[in-house]
């Protein structure tokens, strides 16, 4: 959360008992009920050092991520991993200063150009090698792989842009660059949801913030959560802050007139007190001081809201009209060293094995070994973390799928 200093006018959004039971969805309760505090804080322990990571470049404890430091680098790695590990289209947009979004898409079918983006930054203060960031912002982090985990496993109407922002501590760097890119491309986007501090409730009154500013429909994002926190009795005391704050990520779609809100724990003065974390900014922003109840239901209403914009189809309603069909694609890079990346398409639900085989038909590695929905994937194989090591040369990776097979080769340069 990039520091600012000033007051706002407060509102309380409210709701009546018919609309919440006009609006519930069955299909946006699943999604809700899928939210585990346990996974949220797992990936807390990831992204801040007490548990390691191993990427690429090797095996690290994120110790801060700060982007002056190396580790900043080591947990951009370590997210793109995580969200193509789900299935989705995964890249890097690199900007100016050396920064590094991460950016994960899950196309929508009915409407693939419409987006919907769920963010959060995923660099933290202060600058010294130690800096855990596990409120600020590992927990809008986290939610944010919490949400791809669950949502990547439906179809939805509407694309989902799964965004986590660099360099916010230095002026909303990355997600300023990413929404003027957007805005020059002129994407459509319905919503954006940034979530920035999250964890934090230590009077457990279970006050959260919803900041929205005149652009666009913003406000109405701010409704649509309000509405998505008493239909499905999530527990928030929600409260509207107009305008809202400047200092987070969602200021940088507001100034290229794109709708957007910011959820975060109890900010400002609202009611006349304000809650916020006593370790802002310092090295004892630590998992320790996290309330997993409040974590879990700022993530719900947060995931619970995404997946009512996105519009989640049951298999029965989804549209075949272009069906997708088993396949196995080309890795890339090929050739590689020491990492790869294979995409595949399923028609049907199925049981999926992908294994790599060396050039005698020795098997060298399971990718895959699960059930999983019709829809497109992708696995990431790293030759460096085989046991005992890969020595340079052809290998081949077959994918079965009940009565279908199929292999391609790859070369692996050490």
């Amino acid at each position: 959360m990039k520091k600012e200093g000033a007051l706002f006018f407060v509102l309380i959004l409210f709701i009546s008992v018919q609309s919440i039971f006009a609006q519930f969805d069955p299909n946006v309760a699943s999604v809700i009920n899928q939210v585990s505090s346990d996974q949220l804080m797992d990936n807390l322990n990831y992204l801040t050092g007490v548990k390691q990571v191993t990427v690429p470049s090797g095996t690290f404890a994120i110790t801060s991520r700060h982007s002056n430091q190396f580790t900043n680098q080591i947990a951009e790695e370590y997210l793109k991993q995580r969200l193509e590990s789900y299935g989705l289209s995964t890249y890097m947009q690199y900007f100016d200063g050396g920064g590094g979004n991460v950016i994960a898409t899950q196309s929508g079918y009915k409407f693939p150009q419409k987006q919907i983006i769920i963010c959060a930054h995923f660099d933290n203060m202060p600058s010294s090698y130690i800096a855990p960031g596990a409120d600020d912002n590992g927990s809008g982090t986290s939610a944010v792989l919490e949400a791809a985990r669950i949502l990547s496993k439906f179809k939805t109407d509407y694309t989902i842009i799964y965004a986590l922002w660099d360099k916010e501590e230095q002026g909303l760097l990355g997600s300023s660059y990413y929404a003027y890119q957007a805005r020059a491309r002129n994407d459509d986007i319905v919503a954006v949801i940034n979530l920035d501090m999250i964890g934090w409730d230590s009077n457990n009154d279970n006050i959260a913030e919803v900041h929205y500013r005149n652009y666009s429909t913003s406000a109405s994002i701010a409704d649509k959560m309000n509405t998505v926190n008493n239909t499905y009795q999530i527990g928030l005391n929600l409260i509207g802050v107009y305008p809202g704050t400047t200092a987070s990520d969602q200021a940088s779609f507001w100034n290229n007139n794109y709708p957007a809100i910011l959820l975060i724990e109890d900010y400002d003065n609202t009611n006349g007190t304000r809650d916020f974390n006593y370790y802002y900014h310092s090295a004892n922003d630590k998992i320790d001081f996290i309330n997993k109840t409040y974590f879990e239901k700022c993530t719900k209403v947060a995931i619970g809201t995404l997946a009512t914009y996105a519009v989640i189809q049951t298999l029965s309603a989804v549209d075949f009209s272009t069906p997708l069909t088993f396949s196995l694609m080309q890795n890339y890079p090929n050739p590689f060293n020491s990492a790869t990346t294979i995409s595949y398409n399923l028609e049907k639900e199925s049981h999926v094995k992908i294994v790599v085989y060396d050039i005698i038909g020795k098997e060298v590695a399971v990718l895959v070994d699960r059930t999983q929905q019709p829809n497109s994937y992708s696995v990431y194989f790293d030759a460096s973390m085989v046991e005992g090591g890969l020595s340079t040369g052809v290998y081949f990776y077959t994918m079965f799928i009940e009565n279908y097979t199929s292999s391609r080769k790859m070369l692996y340069l050490k």
